[in-house]
C-alpha cells in the first residue's frame, strides 16, 4: 500500500496532467484546422504540429538538466510559463493571419509540453517500486478530464471574438496554464538532488545498449507517433467530408477519452501480466484501429470508433513502454536515460505529425492508414520477438 504523502502527491500530478493534457488537446483539436486556414502551401497544414512535437524533442535534454539543479516543482513551473508565452503568441498568429507565428506559437507549447510529460516520471520516483506501474498509470488517469475541457473547450471558446476566429481559443489556453501553476504549488515530492545513490551510474552507452531499454524507448516512440500520425489528420478528414468542426471536436474528446479512461486498470494489467504483453495488446489495438478507418468515411462513427479504439491503444503502449523503461535502469542513471527516451519519443512524433500533412494532402485519408499499419506492425514483432527470447532464457 502507498502512504499519504504518495497518494497525495499522485493526486495532484494527476490534475496537472489534465490541465497539461486538456491544453495539449484544445489544440491538437485547432491546430491543423487553423495552419489549413493560414498556409499558402496546404501541404504544409500540419506543420504547426510537428513544430509542437519538435520542440518538444529539443527541450527534453535542457528540461532533464534544469530539474536536476533546481528540482522538479520548479521545472514544472517553467514548462507552463514557457507554454503561455506560446499561448500569447497563439493570439497574435491568428489576429495577424501570420501562419510562422502560428508555427512559432505551437513550438513553444510543445516545449512547454515536454516538461509536462515528466509528470509521470515524477510519480514513478516518489512511489514504492510495487506500486510503480499503478503509479504512472492513475497519474496518466487524470488525462480523462482533458477530453472533456480540452475539445469542448475548443469549439467554445472558437468564437469568443467574432471578427477573429479562434482567438479565444488561445486565451482559453492562458487560463489552463495558470490553474496549473497553482497545481504545481501543491506537489510535495521528494528532493532527489544531491543524493548518492547504492549503486553508480554507468556510462549511458551501456545503459542505452540493453536491450530492454531499446525495447521500451523502441516502442514507447512508435506507438505515440502512430498515436499522433492517425489524430493529427483526423479533423482535417472529417472536414473534408463536409462534417462540421464540432463533430470533429467531439471525436478528439472520445478519442482523449480513450487514451486516459484505462488509467483505472491499465497498472493493475502491468502488474499482472508484464509491461511487454500490454504493449502487444496495444499494437493489436492499433490495427483494430486501422482497419476501423479504413472501413470507410461516409459513416461518422467509423471515426469515432476508431480514434476511441486509438487512444487505448496509446495508453497500452505508452504506459506500457514507461513501466518498462522505468524497470530497466538504475536510480542514479534516471536524468539521462528520461531525457533520451523523450528526445527519441517526440522526434519520432514529430516525424509522424508532418508527414501525415503531407500524406494527407497528397493521397488522402485511406493511404495514411495504411502508411501508419508499418511501424505498428514493427512494434508488435520486434517485442514479441524480445519476449519470446526472454522466456526462454529464463526457462
Amino acid at each position: 500500500m502507498s502512504s499519504p504523502e504518495v497518494r497525495r502527491n499522485i493526486i495532484v500530478l494527476s490534475l496537472c496532467v489534465a490541465l497539461s493534457a486538456s491544453a495539449m488537446s484544445l489544440i491538437f483539436t485547432v491546430a491543423a484546422v487553423i495552419g489549413f486556414s493560414l498556409a499558402s502551401d496546404k501541404s504544409l497544414s500540419t506543420l504547426p504540429v510537428a513544430c509542437m512535437m519538435i520542440a518538444m524533442m529539443a527541450m527534453t535534454a535542457p528540461s532533464a538538466v534544469v530539474m536536476a539543479k533546481f528540482g522538479r516543482r520548479f521545472g514544472f513551473w517553467m514548462g507552463s510559463a514557457i507554454a503561455m508565452m506560446g499561448a500569447v503568441s497563439g493570439m497574435g498568429s491568428v489576429y495577424y493571419g501570420n501562419f510562422w507565428l502560428l508555427c512559432a506559437a505551437c513550438a513553444c507549447i510543445g516545449a512547454g509540453n515536454a516538461i509536462a510529460m515528466q509528470y509521470r516520471f515524477a510519480a514513478a520516483e516518489a512511489a514504492p517500486p510495487e506500486f510503480r506501474a499503478r503509479a504512472i498509470s492513475y497519474t496518466m488517469l487524470g488525462g480523462l478530464l482533458s477530453a472533456f475541457i480540452g475539445p469542448n473547450l475548443a469549439s467554445f471558446a472558437r468564437n469568443w471574438f467574432e471578427t477573429v476566429p479562434f482567438l479565444g481559443t488561445f486565451v482559453a489556453l492562458i487560463g489552463l496554464q495558470v490553474l496549473l501553476v497553482i497545481a504545481i504549488g501543491q506537489l510535495r515530492l521528494p528532493d532527489a538532488r544531491g543524493v548518492e545513490h547504492v549503486e553508480p551510474a554507468r556510462a549511458l552507452k551501456t545503459v542505452l545498449g540493453q536491450p530492454a531499454i531499446i525495447i521500451a524507448i523502441f516502442a514507447g516512440a512508435l506507438g505515440y507517433a502512430v498515436m499522433s500520425f492517425v489524430m493529427t489528420a483526423t479533423p482535417l478528414a472529417i472536414l473534408d467530408c463536409n462534417y462540421a468542426f464540432g463533430d470533429a471536436a467531439f471525436i478528439i474528446q472520445w478519442h482523449v477519452v480513450g487514451m486516459y479512461a484505462p488509467g483505472f486498470f491499465t497498472g493493475n494489467l502491468i502488474k499482472r501480466f508484464g509491461a511487454l504483453r500490454i504493449i502487444q495488446v496495444g499494437a493489436v489495438l492499433n490495427f483494430i484501429c486501422l482497419a476501423v478507418g479504413l472501413a470507410g468515411q461516409d459513416l461518422l462513427g467509423n471515426f469515432w470508433v476508431a480514434l476511441m479504439i486509438l487512444g487505448v491503444a496509446w495508453n497500452f503502449m505508452f504506459v506500457g513502454a514507461t513501466t518498462f523503461l522505468t524497470e530497466n535502469y538504475r536510480p542514479s542513471e534516471q536524468a539521462r536515460v528520461q531525457a533520451v527516451n523523450e528526445f527519441v519519443v517526440f522526434g519520432t512524433v514529430a516525424v509522424g505529425s508532418l508527414s501525415a500533412g503531407s500524406i494527407y494532402a497528397a493521397s488522402g485519408w485511406i493511404t495514411l492508414l495504411y502508411s501508419a499499419a508499418v511501424p505498428v506492425g514493427l512494434v508488435l514483432l520486434v517485442v514479441s520477438v524480445y519476449s519470446l527470447r526472454r522466456r526462454r532464457q529464463v526457462a
